[in-house]
């Protein structure tokens, strides 16, 4: 086998490609919702179904690991659960049907999330501890670059013609699978070596293989949670911050569209140009703060960071009304800009802090884990912050997610201290 060193170059380079692909395959999805709004003209009820049917899109995510794992050649799932995944986004706008729209972004989603912790086999294994958050922050500003300039070109040019879509997505299909192409390179650079002998192939199917993978994961969840304690305290604080993130998917374009009446540019500035180019600007750096020790202070401050872009929402709408002579417009961006400041450091700890609580041999499945929580709050959250938004107000599912930033942080903070105390 190569050595560490030349593995760790050769993966980098794989990824860089990989995540190139993939910020244009999500520059082209980061509007979905909004043209489910706006081209497709969805109701508030289809937006919140698709904001839930994305979130709980992560429930999948255990039992894409059993199947990778048990696969005797990783790569060719990969390659094939891919293309599957993104095959879907070819047929999203084939039918101008809000339902059939939103159906193909799901299965996309779920089938995408089956995939997502066999990236962290490729962190854990391919990169040295020393690098791994180093080199990945480069990576993932690559991405963020990419995603910056095609959705805001995309915004610019649905505003002259709203079903462009039909086009796009179509290549944001082609995008992700060279994505997972890439991807499936990477993984066969290294893992041999950690597949599990008792566990039963997807070589040949029975009963006993499928009731493995259904029931599995749920106990290897719950043992990893009943063994690891500061690992189970580290995920319940985060599950705060999901709450807090996902209450808001389905407000944010019912308000950006009918509330604040902004059109496919602006709001493609906000979330491509603005957000993306905090992210641009504050990834490294936040991949250098993060490092590889205890990611909980790390994620208390970037908790509370982000409380602020739910409240700069809200003044954007009335902050004309206080008196003030703000554009409702540089508000918005405000909001996205500390928002994407927020992100930037959530993209490294979503992606890495597992890494710090697991074992060696149990990266992927602490990663499912992660994921499988993340799910499990996109169950509720989205019904959660519709359910607001209509009995109440909108702007209380804003008021509720900045609350809970602000808990999951403090929280994560004083997790951090008894950790001092105890070290």
């Amino acid at each position: 086998m190569a050595d560490i060193k030349s593995i760790e170059k050769r993966t980098f380079q794989l990824h860089i490609a990989a995540q190139f692909f993939n910020g244009i395959s999500l520059g082209f999805l980061l509007l979905q919702d909004i043209i489910l709004k706006k081209s497709l003209e969805g109701t508030d009820f289809q937006i919140m179904l698709l904001a839930f049917l994305a979130s709980t899109a992560n429930l999948a995510s255990i039992y894409g690991t059993e199947i990778v794992n048990r696969s005797r050649n990783r790569s060719h799932t990969i390659i094939r659960m891919g293309i599957a995944a993104k095959f879907f986004l070819v047929l999203a706008p084939l039918f101008n049907n809000a339902i059939f729209y939103i159906l193909c972004i799901a299965v996309s989603a779920y089938l995408d999330a089956m995939l997502l912790s066999s990236w962290n086999i490729v962190f854990k294994h391919n990169y040295t501890e020393s690098k791994r958050s180093k080199l990945f922050s480069y990576v993932s500003t690559i991405s963020t670059i990419m995603i910056l300039i095609t959705a805001t070109i995309f915004g610019y040019f649905l505003d002259m013609n709203y079903g462009l879509y039909r086009i796009c997505f179509p290549i944001a299909g082609l995008m992700g699978m060279l994505t997972y192409y890439n991807l499936s390179k990477m993984i066969s650079l290294s893992m041999d070596d950690y597949l599990d002998p008792e566990k039963k192939s997807l070589s040949t199917f029975s009963m006993g293989l499928l009731k493995d993978i259904l029931i599995l994961p749920i106990r290897d969840m719950l043992r990893i949670f009943k063994n690891n304690r500061p690992f189970f305290r580290f995920e319940s604080y985060f599950f705060l911050y999901g709450i807090a993130f996902m209450v808001i998917l389905p407000a944010v374009p019912v308000f950006l569209v009918d509330h604040l009446s902004m059109s496919y540019a602006p709001i493609s500035a906000a979330k491509g140009l603005v957000f993306h180019s905090a992210l641009i600007l504050f990834t490294p750096l936040m991949g250098r703060i993060h490092g590889s020790g205890n990611p909980t202070k790390f994620c208390g401050y970037i908790f509370l960071i982000l409380a602020v872009y739910p409240l700069l929402m809200i003044a954007s709408k009335y902050i004309g009304l206080a008196g003030f002579h703000f554009d409702k417009i540089i508000v918005v961006f405000a909001a996205h800009f500390f928002y994407g400041v927020g992100m930037s450091g959530i993209t490294i700890a979503w992606s890495l802090s597992t890494i710090y609580f697991a074992p060696v041999a149990e990266v992927s499945n602490y990663q499912a884990a992660h994921i499988t929580l993340t799910g499990i709050r996109g169950i509720f959250s989205p019904v959660l912050g519709y359910a607001v938004m209509k009995i109440f107000a909108i702007e209380y599912t804003f008021i509720l997610s900045a609350v809970l930033f602000v808990i999951g942080g403090i929280l994560m903070l004083i997790e951090y201290k008894k950790t001092k105390l105890i070290a």
